[in-house]
């Protein structure tokens, strides 16, 4: 696989986060991105490590997992890891935007390349550096990801109270 020297504009236009942006601003945007190429099998986020870079798939696809504690009988816990998402380039997939905000999060999930990937790379304080020279970039990046972090934790909630309604039946028979 060729490492992508360069990042479209039109790909970038159809990332969630950059939703408002101008071709200007998004080349702006663009300056401060490293591009990087993963091997297959390689770990670009490991759940529970501290990061804040972001990441933005470029071409390839990865896994979203996160790790199980399970408790079996008379061995104790056995921990495994859970799929939870495969997601691709054509998705236009981003992933550890939480870590930008603070540098003492946990990443909630592990991502694993499950086949050659570029991937690229924006640091914490490249894009506070950009977003404080440029407010109106800055505030539309950061709006669009308040959004989509609004959309998830409530996706998430819901997911817990159905799971919690259906380990409440089980438990009452």
């Amino acid at each position: 696989m060729t490492p992508m020297n360069t990042i479209d504009i039109a790909f970038l236009r159809k990332i969630p986060i950059f939703t408002g942006l101008t071709n200007e601003q998004l080349a702006e945007v663009m300056r401060i991105m490293t591009v990087q190429s993963v091997d297959a099998g390689a770990s670009i986020i490991k759940e529970h490590e501290n990061g804040t870079d972001m990441f933005i798939l470029l071409s390839g696809e990865v896994e979203v997992s996160k790790t199980l504690l399970l408790k079996i009988a008379g061995r104790g816990l056995d921990q495994r890891d859970k799929m939870l998402q495969k997601l691709s380039a054509n998705d236009y997939a981003f992933f550890g935007e939480m870590g930008l905000f603070d540098e003492r999060s946990e990443r909630t999930a592990s991502i694993v390349a499950l086949t050659p990937c570029d991937i690229a790379v924006i640091t914490k304080e490249e894009f506070f550096r950009l977003a404080e020279s440029d407010t109106r970039i800055g505030y539309t990046i950061l709006k669009n990801i308040v959004r989509i972090i609004s959309v998830r934790l409530e996706k998430n909630n819901k997911d817990v109270l159905k799971l919690t309604t259906a380990l409440s039946l089980a438990l009452e028979r």
